[in-house]
């Protein structure tokens, strides 16, 4: 077992429009260990999940405050390449829930 943080999610908020969707998320999680997410449909799940590779950048209206650090770096920092970020996480659904691109891209990307 290792105690490396991962993830470091420390006062996480996230809005769509005026809805708040996350109330103040504290949590670490650890490096090679499973890390399990369970609740009830619409609680903040997938919500959560996407915010972990900034795949709610792609939505309209919506807003983050708070941290998240990966490996000690905070993934919404201006200087973030989010392509970069998006391959060392990625997230699997159990709907297909591809990036606003083509096609092409979509496959390139993976």
């Amino acid at each position: 077992m290792s105690d490396q943080i991962t993830f470091q999610i420390e006062r996480l908020n996230f809005y769509y429009g005026g809805s708040q969707a996350l109330t103040d998320v504290n949590m670490k999680i650890l490096s090679r260990e499973v890390t399990a997410l369970i609740g009830p449909s619409g609680c903040g799940k997938s919500t959560f999940l996407r915010c972990l590779n900034r795949m709610n950048d792609t939505i309209v209206d919506t807003s983050i405050n708070g941290n998240i650090l990966l490996n000690g770096q905070d993934i919404y920092e201006s200087h973030v390449d989010v392509t970069s970020l998006r391959q060392q996480v990625g997230l699997v659904f159990q709907r297909p829930n591809p990036f606003p691109q083509s096609v092409f891209d979509n496959v390139a990307f993976g």
